[in-house]
């Protein structure tokens, strides 16, 4: 068992080992000392920036269990799946799993030499949970994407203001919380809500100089794309807003003989995966995705990152913008928009804004849905389509996901992302009842004997099968299997969920009257405000042409005293015309100042005329 060790030696040789690096990347080493000196820790590092080194160096060095608290079931696997390749123990608990599954894999966290067990901030508030963590001799708790703590931030999680329920589990166990994207306030909310004690911050400016900014008001985007990608040496992403659009101009583009794969939540678990592959192999130069794709994906060579509809956040730009040159080299962030472009971000997020009735329709709509009756506690997870719900139920999609989003706010329901899930079968019946049918039923007979005996629990609890093995030792294909499972279910001998990929949506409590539903009215306008904040900040980013660009997502995350980077379009432009950063800004200050006029004329003296219409101008079209 590796035992505390808080030397420098110590600390690289884990690097090494594991990890295959000679030194840490800037702050990395201060935050895995404090961390291991057992001090509360806040981890700020822009996209790249290596967070998870933080947390798991620190973690193989101390003895015992490291929680890790996530929110994304995709990253979980795969932070899991890379540890197992170096050797190490990792386990994942989440919605995927079966009762069974999540006992053994707490047996195994408490009584085994399990390194990280990683949860969701929803299962770590299940009893289950809770029993087990007050066994296991736990060494750190690792809150990843902090930032979903805060009502501030841009995807608040309200199952994230419980974690501090482990302060009281776990005592003397050191938190350490990370983000990628936070703002002041977010950052001071997280150290309040998570009730760290004399926490070490630690902050590395979100400046990438490496990376070039770009908004291009562009007629001909295709055209523009491969113009791009032809002159540049690497990888690339191409984020669209809709899923439609990723297959579209991945044809194009291939047409126009650049490689190029799409990538989006509705496809199948395989063919994303093929997709992904082959992008992360060089394989394929251009990745055509939504907004679903880059979330753990550490490419190194990503020399440009292309946004034809701007995201509606600043957070959600930069990460996405972020991916791009995070081996150090030159790399830019392109925007190519039109002004309809922003104007119909503007019309898609405002037609996300729900009402009060569309909140309370959602809610009723969901339990016909799912056929859950008033009063009925029902913890299962259902595989949600949210198109394929809102046709049946004759509702907007866009409307209903931001109703799904308040009803999260408000806890009445929990919605994971897309993920895999294996068909499952249960039997309500007694096993006595089932032997009974099966007599009365003899072409079942096969199937179910094979069921019984190859998969415990049947009559307990939801359990995973796989059609395709069933099939293989019935000697019948594996469309015959789910045709006489389907039997069974409208037989009521089984329940039957086919194999799923897609969010996973679960109701908490009781599920109430849809009248009953308590809706703050002032957490609905305070969160309508933050979303038009977002959006009007994005809007003023991509019409901006005379603050530079890099200068101006800084300011959004409190970093004030910054250069020009020289290298973006405004900056460019700028040196053209000689109005620089520092000159613009003075101007801009005289002319909002409340001085008297003559007072302003003399103070604008020293500037050229059409300097100071420059300045004008942008005031006027920015409404400033």
């Amino acid at each position: 068992m590796i035992t505390s060790d808080s030397t420098e030696e110590a600390r690289i040789g884990i690097l090494k080992k594991y990890w295959g690096h000679q030194s840490f990347r800037p702050l990395q080493e201060e935050i895995v000392a404090s961390v291991i000196a057992g001090v509360d820790t806040v981890a700020l590092l822009p996209t790249g920036g290596g967070k998870s080194v933080c947390f798991q160096v620190p973690a193989m060095l101390r003895a015992g269990v490291c929680i890790v608290v996530s929110p994304l079931i995709a990253l979980m696997r795969d932070q899991v799946d890379q540890l197992r390749k170096k050797g190490i123990k990792a386990i994942a608990i989440n919605a995927t799993l079966t009762k069974r599954e999540i006992d053994i894999a707490l047996d195994n966290a408490v009584f085994g030499d399990t390194k990280f067990l990683y949860l969701s901030p929803e299962r770590l508030l299940s009893e289950i949970v809770q029993v087990r963590l007050r066994k296991m001799k736990v060494s750190l708790i690792a809150v990843d994407e902090a930032h979903c703590i805060s009502e501030w931030g841009h995807e608040f999680r309200p199952a994230y203001r419980q974690i501090a329920t482990l302060r009281e589990l776990l005592p003397e166990v050191p938190i350490i919380a990370l983000t990628a994207t936070a703002t002041n306030i977010v950052l001071n909310d997280i150290v309040q809500q998570l009730e760290l004690r004399k926490p070490k911050i630690f902050t590395n400016s979100f400046a990438r100089d490496n990376l070039i900014y770009v908004v291009q008001n562009e007629n001909f985007k295709l055209n523009r794309i491969c113009t791009i990608a032809r002159k540049m040496q690497g990888s690339g992403i191409v984020y669209v807003s809709t899923r439609r659009d990723t297959m579209r101009y991945a044809q194009l583009l291939r047409a126009n003989n650049i490689r190029a794969v799409a990538y989006h939540g509705g496809m199948d678990y395989k063919a994303r995966s093929e997709a992904q592959d082959l992008w992360i192999k060089d394989q394929a130069q251009v990745v055509v995705a939504t907004n679903a794709f880059g979330m753990g994906i550490d490419k190194p060579n990503v020399r440009f990152v292309i946004h034809l509809q701007l995201p509606p956040t600043v957070e959600g730009y930069f990460q996405e913008a972020g991916r791009a040159g995070r081996d150090g080299k030159l790399s830019y962030a392109v925007a190519l928009v039109q002004p309809i472009d922003v104007a119909d971000m503007r019309e898609r997020v405002l037609s996300a804004i729900p009402t009060e009735q569309d909140i309370s329709l959602a809610y009723k709509s969901l339990a016909n849905h799912y056929q859950i009756a008033t009063g009925i506690t029902n913890g299962q997870a259902y595989p949600f389509d949210i198109s394929t719900f809102a046709k049946k139920w004759g509702l907007s999609a866009s409307k209903m996901a931001g109703a799904l989003k308040f009803l999260e706010w408000a806890e009445y329901i929990n919605l994971s992302e897309a993920v895999f899930t294996p068909s499952k079968i249960f039997s309500p019946m007694a096993a006595k009842d089932l032997y009974s049918f099966i007599i009365g039923n003899p072409r079942f007979e096969k199937l179910l004997h094979l069921i019984m005996r190859s998969y415990e629990g049947l009559f307990d609890y939801p359990i995973p099968i796989s059609e395709n093995n069933l099939s293989t030792k019935l000697g019948v294909a594996p469309d015959d299997v789910k045709g006489m499972l389907t039997q069974l279910a409208e037989f009521r001998v089984l329940r039957y969920e086919l194999q799923s990929e897609l969010p996973l949506l679960q109701f908490n409590g009781q599920r109430v009257h849809s009248d009953a539903l308590t809706i703050d009215k002032t957490r609905l306008a305070s969160q309508r405000r933050r979303i038009l904040g977002g959006l009007d900040y994005m809007e003023q980013y991509a019409k901006n042409d005379f603050l530079c660009r890099s200068r101006n997502l800084l300011k959004y995350f409190g970093e004030f005293d910054t250069k020009a980077c020289g290298k973006c379009d405004v900056c460019l432009i700028q040196r053209k015309i000689g109005l620089t950063n520092k000159k613009f800004e003075t101007i801009l200050a005289i002319l909002q100042s409340k001085q008297n006029e003559s007072d302003r004329i003399s103070a604008l003296q020293t500037f050229l005329p059409n300097e100071i219409s420059a300045v004008e101008r942008w005031i006027k079209e920015n409404g400033v």
